[in-house]
């Protein structure tokens, strides 16, 4: 039989789940963002992401070729007459605890300036796959008409790499032709009953189970992508949509954790002839710390079961900490972080000197309670064990719930709450380049 604490567990969560579910809209004003974002239509002869053949082609016509990677990448070898224009230069890292944002204005006309670009030209960019998203609405963004990417990235160019340096003239860049695809927080709410609007989930399989925007489809970026980095076959990718009801005469909201997983499906979407496609580009990082806003799980229900561990209950609440407190905590050895989101999320930015344990690997295949042995194994594994004081990190009131609940079972005492904004994360995008 359950425990009383068990029982009081479950209805406390079950209650969580029905507050998240019918958790208010706030705010449906449509932001200038979305004004007149129709797709910028490419080079009728050739489609976005292009094949070596097309792409010769195309530097023929007088296209300019982008290397989007970061300069030490750039500089072990590039495609002759590439420009090198790292994605991460028209990005900032982090703004207000939101990872991958635009950089500035002056930024993007100082940085495309430098690359010799300038408005009108064609160019053909690459990275290490088929999808560099971040450099492409970027490119998009400060007004480029003709942006076509190269097939499987640098891996897949037919000719010898060069490592001999590119001499370009500065460009007197400016940004006289917006385009902006990206929508905010309160459009995106407002289009969350509309039949009319798909919102696609861009982030790993195990982060959409986790939590995600109510009636987000899950299309996993990297599912696009065959193993040796070209785009899926066309046949593919549009049986992948079908079966999500997402098609061409829907909007397409496009979205993930931090914007880069969004902006690679918006190039693949793009690629089939989707031109109603935008980007919530501040994604789950903003979208999950309002509690307001609502999350669904994909995840079935669970128990307990017999067995489970009986400690004795911690003592007094656990308290909700603030950002200052977090930072000024983490600093105290004896004191751990337990960042409780998926491992994909975890990796793609963590908190720093915290450790993860995805709250989901504390249940068996049927959905039960592990062993207090097999529980006890996990946590201590990254050094979380009872001696210490634990900082519970999440953004979705089941998972806080239940990971506090696992811990008291095993008999930790002090166990507090961090759910809010934090600035100085550990970015992993940036990391990779």
């Amino acid at each position: 039989m359950m425990t009383r604490f068990a029982r009081n567990f479950l209805s406390a969560t079950a209650l969580s789940v029905l507050a998240l579910s019918a958790a208010p809209i706030i705010g449906s004003a449509v932001p200038n963002a979305v004004i007149g974002v129709k797709a910028f239509a490419q080079e009728a002869a050739y489609p976005i992401i292009v094949n070596n053949e097309q792409f010769q082609a195309l530097v023929e016509q007088g296209a300019k070729i982008v290397d989007s990677r970061q300069p030490a990448a750039y500089e072990k070898g590039h495609i002759p007459g590439a420009v090198n224009l790292p994605w991460a230069k028209l990005n900032v890292s982090e703004r207000d605890g939101i990872r991958n944002e635009f950089a500035e204005d002056a930024v993007f006309e100082e940085v495309i300036g430098t690359a010799g670009l300038k408005a009108g030209d064609t160019l053909v960019i690459y990275d290490t796959n088929s999808l560099p998203g971040r450099a492409f609405i970027a490119l998009e963004y400060a007004g480029f008409k003709n942006i076509h990417v190269l097939d499987g990235g640098v891996d897949a160019y037919a000719g010898e790499l060069s490592t001999d340096p590119v001499e370009v003239a500065k460009s007197d860049f400016k940004l006289e032709n917006k385009h902006d695809v990206r929508v905010d927080k309160a459009y995106v709410e407002s289009k969350l009953r509309a039949n009319d609007t798909v919102i696609v989930d861009g982030r790993n399989a195990d982060a959409f189970v986790d939590g995600h925007i109510p009636g987000a489809k899950s299309v996993v970026a990297a599912s696009l992508l065959t193993k040796d980095k070209k785009v899926q076959p066309e046949d593919v990718i549009s049986n992948l949509l079908a079966s999500r009801g997402i098609d061409k005469n829907k909007e397409i909201l496009s979205y993930c954790g931090s914007g880069v997983a969004a902006a690679n499906n918006y190039i693949a979407l793009r690629n089939l002839g989707y031109t109603n496609v935008r980007i919530y580009d501040e994604s789950w990082d903003e979208w999950s710390r309002d509690p307001q806003a609502g999350q669904s799980l994909a995840l079935g229900n669970y128990a307990f079961g017999t067995g489970t561990v009986k400690a004795d209950a911690a003592e007094g609440a656990p308290r909700f900490l603030t950002e200052a407190q977090v930072k000024e905590l983490a600093a105290n050895p004896e004191v751990i972080v337990v960042d409780v989101r998926s491992p994909s999320d975890y990796s793609a930015g963590q908190i720093p000197g915290s450790v993860n344990v995805f709250w989901d690997t504390t249940l068996d295949d049927n959905r039960v309670l592990k062993t207090p042995e097999d529980l006890k194994k996990i946590y201590a594994e990254v050094g979380v064990t009872p001696d210490k004081k634990v900082i519970l990190f999440t953004r979705g009131g089941v998972q806080l719930t239940h990971s506090y609940t696992v811990l008291s079972l095993l008999g930790f005492k002090d166990v507090d709450f961090f759910t809010g904004k934090f600035e100085g994360w550990e970015n992993g995008a940036m990391k990779k380049g």
